[in-house]
């Protein structure tokens, strides 16, 4: 049983045709529905739902005549001018006429301005991008407020749309169809389309393991292996190995100087770097081309590429390119080729056979004491007396 119920929490868009009815918690407002499933409405009008249907005899198909016979999400189920005039006594000869119920022009349209009567700023309701047949619903006796609740509101717009929670009431195992492309568009390959002008088809938070957040890119790994069957509804296989393969290189996966900052996860994650790059393939044949191997050639640890030339690396001043810098950028990138030694060399003063180059920036005074408080270790490769030192950085 435990099984079957995580089963049907992980359904829907990206399911595996496995379907379950979310619940909102109390108190806590609905989403508002996708855009890139019902895209953005333009309805300039004053209509009120809630009034109409308190009226006797008032219901949806009295105003929405074709809903009960439309087939396509792209059918204009708005009323006309038309649907209106049996109770409301419109005349454009007369747009100011008063009337109850209204007549006038700006009873109804927004914006409306006596000195030019015949321009109006038209409904624009673009076509949800679903497969759905109203007609179908209505046959079978859904009522039109099971999807569409608008007893309790003004003017609706696509903040009534209903939400998938609601489809999944009867789509679902053993009820309505529940594959996905049941309502949701393909693509000619059978996979789901989901990029659409005012946005991309993304499963809600509320199915476990499909929702793709930040993390997602990190985390699909799992979802794809409890079962890609899920993933391939929208997804082709070849988006997958283009990836792993390394045809395609997103920036998410190694940032743009990731060749710099690579080398503290080569260490503390190797077995992740692994599952894409050989050693002996990739790893070393780069090494020694760029001569930072002990395998590499004499021209290659010559002329390689792993630092700037000397005049920007090393001598002064110091740059943004200079050793110095980078040191104090990412210290542990250093450390992976070199050890503590290497900088004595240079920066001991020349008591200590070192090349007597202050390692300290303009201003390191103010900052020596917390430093030294930090590791002392450092200043002792240099400074013997560490009472003296202690007195001297506070």
């Amino acid at each position: 049983m435990a099984r079957r119920l995580a089963l049907l929490l992980l359904g829907a868009v990206l399911g595996a045709v496995f379907s379950v009815r979310a619940q909102v918690p109390a108190g806590v407002a609905p989403r508002p529905p996708s855009r890139a499933i019902y895209p953005t409405q333009t309805i300039p009008l004053r209509f009120d739902h809630s009034r109409h249907l308190r009226l006797g005899g008032m219901t949806c198909q009295r105003c929405h005549t074709n809903a009960h016979t439309s087939d396509n999400v792209g059918d204009r189920l708005t009323p006309t001018e038309g649907t209106c005039l049996p109770c409301h006594a419109i005349d454009r000869g007369e747009p100011l006429r008063q009337r109850a119920p209204t007549a006038r022009c700006d009873g109804c349209h927004e914006g409306w301005d006596p000195s030019r009567p015949l321009r109006v700023e038209r409904v624009q309701v673009p076509a949800a991008n679903l497969r759905f047949s109203h007609r179908a619903h209505a046959s079978r006796g859904v009522p039109c407020e099971r999807c569409h609740a608008v007893r309790g509101v003004g003017l609706a717009t696509r903040l009534e749309l209903p939400r998938m929670e609601s489809c999944l009431g009867c789509h679902r195992p053993g009820g309505a169809p529940d594959a996905c492309a049941t309502c949701h568009l393909q693509r000619a390959d059978g996979t789901l389309e989901t990029r659409f002008a005012e946005g991309w088809l993304n499963p809600p938070a509320w199915m476990p393991g499909l929702h793709h957040d930040a993390d997602f890119w990190v985390d699909h790994r799992a979802s794809a292996a409890r079962d890609a069957s899920r993933c391939a509804v929208c997804h082709r296989e070849d988006e997958c190995t283009d990836c792993h393969d390394g045809r395609v290189r997103d920036r998410r996966t190694h940032p743009n100087d990731y060749v710099t900052l690579h080398v503290p996860d080569a260490r503390l994650q190797g077995d992740r770097c692994g599952s894409c790059h050989r050693v002996a393939s990739f790893c070393q044949q780069c090494h020694q081309r760029l001569g930072v191997s002990e395998g590499a050639s004499t021209s290659a640890r010559i002329f390689g590429r792993v630092h700037p030339p000397a005049r920007e690396w090393v001598d002064p001043p110091v740059t943004a390119r200079h050793h110095g810098a980078e040191a104090r950028r990412s210290l542990t990138t250093c450390v992976s080729c070199h050890a503590e030694g290497d900088c004595v060399r240079c920066h001991a003063t020349l008591e200590r056979a070192g090349g007597g180059f202050s390692p300290h920036p303009p201003g390191f005074a103010a900052r020596c004491g917390a430093l030294l408080r930090a590791s002392a270790r450092p200043c002792l490769a240099c400074h013997e007396d560490a009472e003296a030192l202690a007195r001297r950085c506070r």
